[in-house]
């Protein structure tokens, strides 16, 4: 059985992805792996339990547009 996945569902990625992203990446750039890794575990430290909420909030929305629309692709999401 093949299951498709919708690209209205990945979107909901790139907030908290490019949220952790931009910190992790803030100059000065990480000197080596540790750093990187220390950056990393601070960063994910400082995310908040109503962003996370958000977050699957606008999953949820996406989910259920996706199940309305049979999963056809939607230029405004």
């Amino acid at each position: 059985m093949s299951v498709a996945i919708s690209r209205e569902l990945t979107l909901c990625d790139y907030f908290l992805w490019g949220y952790i992203k931009d910190k992790v990446y803030m100059p000065p750039l990480p000197q080596d792996l540790q750093d990187l890794r220390m950056r990393i575990e601070e960063t994910v430290a400082t995310v908040m339990p109503d962003m996370l909420s958000r977050v699957w909030q606008e999953l949820e929305y996406r989910v259920n547009i996706c199940r309305v629309t049979y999963g056809a692709h939607i230029e405004s999401l």
